[in-house]
């Protein structure tokens, strides 16, 4: 990437002359644990392209988890590329970049020989379980031996440069890097404190705007920074779940359906799972259980039990985690909720979201484009460049495609849920050696 460019001396447009910055298109990149995709996006925030790629992991022991670099360079260069491409447009008229990147991961660089590359990953700081890299890190002597300091912040939307035009032909502004939850949220347009985000991808992280107060809590929800745009800095406070998507791709490794479009049917199918429950948690279990030592399983099999069972009490499991989340935001993070919107690839199951909504007894609003992280890096994007103008111009441009309504009370679910925390504490501990 090249420096930031040099600003030429602008005349004064004629009147009514269109402005080149609002004419173009900005693009939304995510670097996501398990996909990087890019979308196109016009001024309506329409996707005009798009290109995903799925990202390799490369495990090279137990409780490793690593990227190759080199090979996920190439895969950015080819879904912007792919991307603008499927749009119908010429390079020259993308005006800026956004980028939205998984957290607490980081790549080393040896600047003059390149030799700590394969070093460095071989001790598996990549992406290593429970999102806790910078931790792991910062106790490796061997690696990090300089002053440490913390509270540097920048702005979300800033130019950080051009992609050098030696790349696609033309010097892309990099006007805006984001982190992949915190770019959700704003693409999700939760702006004001109370505001309630809720992400179904790979894991589920469900976040609430905390205002200008940084909260946390010991059940384990954490502090973050949402973003910083002027002299405004947003503060979230975050819990996670991971294995959400993982458990449905899982199911679909073992041939229980063949697209997870079907689950949705599958589970509506049966009037319950018939005592069976699954136990969402190949990486653990997070917040509030707070169990790195617990296995997924399946409890309460029987002679009777087929795969639609086993499809229904996986997005059960989905569906009671997200009320577990919930549970501990309402009872340590003192803010009232405003409201909910839903976002990532799970969401557009509507048992889920139905269950979820009834579980917690709130609306939950899903919006017509769930790849959300893409969204707010290019939200990000275009009002670093004019593209848009503000935040109220992006709330405007939002599109709901249905809001979900609590249609049963809990205590339909009461029984059934008190049966599944019993199956996790029965999977919790499951790997301590000691």
């Amino acid at each position: 990437m090249s420096g930031p460019p040099t600003v030429p001396e602008q005349t004064r447009p004629e009147q009514n002359a269109p402005d080149p910055r609002r004419a173009g298109f900005v693009l939304g990149l995510d670097v996501g644990s398990s996909v990087i995709r890019c979308h196109v996006y016009d001024r309506a925030a329409r996707i005009r392209g798009s290109s995903a790629q799925k990202v390799k992991s490369l495990y090279p022991q137990a409780g490793w988890v690593e990227i190759d670099p080199d090979i996920l360079w190439l895969q950015f260069v080819a879904v912007i590329k792919e991307s603008v491409k499927a749009a119908g447009l010429e390079m020259n008229q993308i005006v800026g970049l956004g980028i939205s990147t998984q957290r607490a991961t980081f790549i080393t660089w040896d600047k003059c020989k390149r030799q700590l590359k394969k070093k460095i990953a071989a001790l598996g700081l990549l992406i290593p379980g429970c999102y806790i890299s910078s931790q792991k890190v910062l106790n490796l002597p061997q690696i990090f031996q300089m002053p440490v300091q913390l509270d540097f912040l920048t702005h979300m939307s800033h130019n950080f440069g051009s992609v050098d035009e030696e790349i696609f032909g033309v010097p892309i502004p990099v006007v805006a890097l984001v982190a992949d939850q915190q770019s959700a949220m704003f693409g999700e347009c939760c702006f004001q404190t109370g505001d309630v985000k809720l992400t179904m991808g790979t894991g589920t992280f469900l976040d609430i705007n905390t205002g200008n107060n940084p909260q946390q809590s010991v059940g384990g929800f954490y502090p973050l920074i949402g973003w910083k745009i002027g002299q405004e800095v947003v503060c979230l406070a975050e819990g996670n779940a991971g294995d959400t998507g993982t458990a449905i791709q899982w199911a679909q490794q073992l041939d229980l359906f063949t697209d997870a479009a079907e689950t949705e049917k599958m589970a509506k199918s049966l009037e319950d799972s018939e005592g069976v429950y699954f136990v969402p948690s190949f990486s653990g279990l997070q917040a509030p259980l707070n169990d790195p030592c617990a296995c997924a399983s399946f409890m309460g099999l029987k002679s009777s039990t087929n795969k639609y069972h086993l499809v229904r009490a996986i997005l059960e499991s989905i569906a009671f985690r997200n009320k577990q989340l919930y549970e501990v935001m309402q009872k340590e993070i003192h803010i009232p909720v405003r409201k909910i919107r839903a976002d990532g690839g799970v969401c557009k199951n509507s048992f889920v979201m139905q269950m979820t909504s009834d579980l917690i007894n709130e609306m939950i609003d899903r919006p017509v484009h769930v790849d959300m992280s893409c969204v707010g890096a290019a939200s990000l994007a275009g009002l670093a460049v004019g593209f848009w103008t503000d935040k109220e111009e992006l709330k405007k441009l939002r599109q709901s495609e249905i809001v979900f309504k609590p249609q049963k009370k809990w205590q339909e679910y009461e029984k059934n849920m008190g049966n599944w925390v019993k199956a996790v504490k029965r999977s919790m501990n499951w790997y301590n050696k000691t």
